[in-house]
């Protein structure tokens, strides 16, 4: 289901007269639930969810909770905040494991909802060349280690066989408390 979102008075677009704010194009997968709540599924690392009833912004990890994940949200939250669109007193951990979520102003004057979905479609589209740039990073890396340039691979036999090689040495034994001087002798 699209929705379509304009900001401004909708008294004085119906008097036909020059509306004082501009509609702002805004292109989000959003999804609006039974009960009024809107669900932002954009991002790839987290869903976004306005909880219009409860006046609040929570914001949901999609598959696993990480530091990359917990660095989105707050990121999101802090462009929501720097915007005054959330109160920075209300951020805290959400009712949902891995959640966190804001309270946001009401507003009589302005809708703070579609207010809110702008400013999360802007974070979004600042967010993109990030995403892109990490993917390609990950994808490069991966490559890198499943088919290896010349200068970063050996050939079998290139480097010879030595009885002790690295920090692991033959005869000493490993304890948890650091390496004994006991041998073993073959």
């Amino acid at each position: 289901m699209a929705l379509t979102v304009k900001i401004g008075d909708a008294a004085e677009e119906a008097k036909e007269e020059k509306p004082k704010y501009k509609p702002l194009p805004i292109n989000l997968n959003i999804r609006k639930s039974v009960d009024g709540k809107l669900m932002v599924r954009d991002h790839p690392d987290v869903d976004i969810v306005i909880l219009t009833d409860l006046k609040k912004v929570v914001v949901f990890p999609k598959e696993k909770l990480c530091d990359k994940v917990y660095d989105v949200q707050d990121r999101i939250l802090k462009h929501l905040v720097d915007k005054g669109l959330v109160h920075p007193s209300s951020i805290q951990g959400g009712g949902v494991y891995g959640a966190l979520e804001g309270t946001y102003p009401e507003s009589d004057e302005l809708n703070a909802v579609n207010l809110i979905l702008l400013a999360i479609s802007q974070f979004i589209e600042e967010e993109k060349q990030y995403i892109e740039i990490a993917d390609n990073y990950e994808r490069e890396w991966e490559e890198g280690l499943i088919d290896p340039d010349r200068e970063d691979s050996t050939e079998l036999g290139e480097v010879p066989q030595n009885k002790q090689k690295g920090s692991i040495r033959p005869g000493y034994i490993y304890s948890p408390y650091g390496i004994s001087s006991l041998y073993r002798y073959e």
